[in-house]
């Protein structure tokens, strides 16, 4: 199995090569003691000893039970070697600090302690009985080799503190990189979620707070908004007879929360304490997102959640005011093409049906009178005036159509999207699709290019599949979607239960709600190193039915 070396490994290597190597000069150039032979055959024997035990350290990492083991025995070889070239004479005292700085850095304070303090015990103790040709008394020993204990003692004491802030910061970058991801799934969401969807926004944001502050209560308050509906006030954690309750509370303090800018600590009778933070838009107060704190939660802790929830709230005053922008354009737009629609009908085709009508009724009041050629030559007349509305008619439907005029249609954008995705990624994504969209309401467009967006990026980030198939079956009752890839796989039975205990599983639970929403089923199959394979069937016009 081959490990490769992080940045801390190197170093710990190259400090056990320049120790041994300046420890093992002091040894060779000493005159006492053995020959020269036999000190050179003991350096390279521990050479060859401290390039295994480096390797051996770093391939038993994820075991500390058997590196605590690993660990003990170079201690123990250490010490022989340390009482038999001198014992506190030895240039190899000092070498020992090699095996306490790795359990310092990777295993428990108790047994990098343990260790340190065996090898004084031992080393003492030995030295005291065997190796004390002067006389001293076991206390005058110890004294006189303080300086070489002290030394040992504050090592290790650094050693800890570097360690201490290196797991914080490990700790630190898993939880951003953790908080990043989530961001990034929570504005995919919002970027693909439909009207229906988003007056669920509240849900949506309440779920990321739960993730994000690992806490197990989260809400959104939205104040009510004269003249549009706003989206639905919404909570996680507290059972549905307890929701009522928890708005009402704060529906009291509404004049207090539109005066709020900055986060507030609040007691809420009945609820307990909460940690709330006001949205706001450029325009109008929106409502308060907040969690429910624990009270073991310390000073870090509680600056920590004011961090993400100043971040989703800007974000969700982002979000919302985007939303109604985007509304307001939309509304502009569908305006300014009625307007235009409306011109063209009346400069055009409204002129000519209307001289058509007028020239029909003059035909009627006179045709007893015309000769037979005059009759025909009126009636064709008519008839061209006909055709050019409908001609007229034509041009009109044909320039609101993009499939027709050929402007950029849905499964052009689905293939762009994962030909992009492809190249950026280096990954084969073949896409097969039949049958055709022109007919497929526009929910289902949405939800259906937010799974295969959702399904292929996670085949990639997560699985790091070299190949994804999708196919896609448009027909005129059903919808069938297979995404399958040949990535590492996973433990489907644990994605669930982390969806449910809200550590992980979003994407996958995100794409099992998008179809449900659409009267479909989800389907998920995978294990470790065999890929993943995803079956989704819509039958279509069940949304518009439950929706209605």
């Amino acid at each position: 199995m081959n490990i490769k070396a992080t940045a801390e490994d190197k170093i710990i290597t190259i400090y056990r090569n320049i120790s041994l190597s300046l420890t093992s000069l002091m040894y060779l150039l000493d005159h006492t003691g053995p020959s020269v032979f036999y000190k050179s055959l003991l350096i390279m024997v521990l050479f060859l000893f401290a390039q295994v035990f480096s390797i051996y350290y770093r391939r038993l990492r994820k075991w500390p039970r058997v590196l605590m083991l690993a660990v003990s025995i170079e201690m123990a070889g250490l010490i022989v070697l340390t009482l038999s070239t001198g014992g506190y004479d030895s240039p190899y005292k000092l070498y020992v600090l090699n095996p306490v700085l790795i359990a310092a850095g990777s295993l428990s304070i108790y047994f990098s302690w343990s260790l340190l303090f065996s090898y004084f015990g031992v080393i003492s103790v030995f030295c005291y009985f065997f190796l004390n040709s002067s006389g001293k008394s076991f206390a005058e020993a110890v004294l006189d080799n303080g300086n070489l204990f002290l030394v040992m003692v504050l090592t290790v004491i650094i050693m800890q503190m570097v360690n201490r802030i290196k797991r914080q910061r490990e700790a630190a970058n898993a939880r951003t990189n953790e908080t990043m991801e989530h961001i990034k799934s929570l504005y995919h969401i919002v970027e693909t979620s439909s009207q229906h969807d988003f007056m669920n926004i509240g849900q949506v944001i309440t779920d990321y707070v739960v993730k994000l502050t690992k806490l197990d209560k989260a809400l959104f308050w939205f104040a009510q908004k004269s003249g549009e509906p706003a989206p639905q006030s919404r909570q996680t954690g507290w059972h549905q007879e307890e929701e009522r309750f928890l708005f009402s509370e704060l529906e009291k303090h509404e004049h207090e929360w539109r005066l709020q800018r900055e986060p507030v600590f609040k007691s809420l009778p009945g609820l307990g304490d909460f940690l709330l933070m006001p949205v706001r838009m450029s325009t109008r107060f929106v409502g308060m997102i907040g969690v429910k704190l624990e009270a073991s939660e310390g000073l870090e802790g509680r600056r920590w959640y004011i961090q993400q929830l100043m971040f989703l709230s800007e974000l969700s005053a982002i979000i919302l005011e985007r939303h109604e922008l985007g509304v307001i354009e939309n509304r502009l737009i569908i305006t300014n093409e009625q307007n235009r629609i409306a011109d063209e009908m009346h400069d055009s085709v409204s002129q000519s049906l209307f001289g058509i009508v007028y020239a029909t009724h003059s035909l009627k009041q006179t045709w007893r009178k015309m000769s037979e050629s005059e009759l025909e030559e009126q009636i064709e007349l008519i008839h061209d005036s006909a055709t050019k509305v409908a001609k007229e008619l034509r041009i009109t439907i044909y320039s609101l159509s993009s499939k027709k005029s050929g402007g950029p249609t849905w499964l052009g954008m689905v293939r762009s999207h994962l030909k992009s995705l492809s190249r950026l990624n280096d990954v084969e994504i073949e896409l097969k699709i039949t049958g055709d969209d022109f007919s497929l309401p526009y929910p289902y467009h949405k939800a259906l290019f937010r799974i295969i967006s959702e399904a292929t990026g996670n085949a990639i980030r997560h699985g790091a599949a070299s190949r994804v198939d999708v196919e896609l079956s448009l027909k005129p009752k059903w919808i069938r979607l297979s995404i399958i890839d040949d990535g590492v796989g996973f433990d489907t039975d644990l994605l669930w239960t982390e969806s449910e205990d809200n550590t992980g599983g979003l994407g996958m639970k995100n794409m099992q709600y998008l179809a449900q929403s659409l009267g479909g089923d989800f389907q998920l199959s995978s294990s470790e190193n065999a890929g993943t394979r995803i079956l989704i069937s819509i039958p279509v016009g069940m949304a518009e039915l439950k929706n209605a």
